[in-house]
């Protein structure tokens, strides 16, 4: 399973689950092919891959069966440290929704006194490929 692809990188289960369905594989082999086998072709299974003692702690913790379509993600460990907590995450949403409502706010009022204002700008968004070259700029589309 190819996961340079910046979207499908993020999917690796779904990914798997998908060898399961129309592949014919085992769960068990299926999840092989996102874990332990790409250590293995690294040579790099005697530290990662597996979720043992002793072993690098790279690990999601899934919401449901994490080869079901339904399975969002409960947390993720990097190195052993906590780097994704959706908890954490919901409350941080709501945070930002309050204070985009009160900047919001703030604007039209700034407007309705006669502030200056400016247009709004949108600022495309790069989807990188594996074959992209650069840093996305204009300057290496030519």
């Amino acid at each position: 399973i190819n996961s340079d692809d910046a979207e499908m990188g993020r999917r690796l289960n779904q990914e798997a689950a998908k060898t399961v369905k129309y592949g014919g594989v085992s769960e068990e082999e299926a999840w092989k092919m996102v874990t332990l086998d790409p250590a293995r072709m690294l040579k790099l299974d005697h530290r990662m891959g597996s979720v043992l003692p002793g072993m690098d702690a790279d690990l999601v913790l899934w919401s449901e069966h994490p080869l079901s379509i339904r399975a969002t993600v409960l947390r993720t460990y990097v190195d052993g440290a906590c780097y994704f907590d959706a908890d954490q995450e919901h409350g941080l949403h709501a945070d930002a929704s309050e204070e985009r409502d009160r900047l919001v706010r703030a604007m039209i009022l700034a407007r309705k006194n006669g502030e200056p204002t400016m247009k709004a700008t949108k600022e495309e968004e790069h989807l990188w490929h594996c074959d992209d070259l650069g840093d996305g700029t204009a300057e290496d589309a030519q």
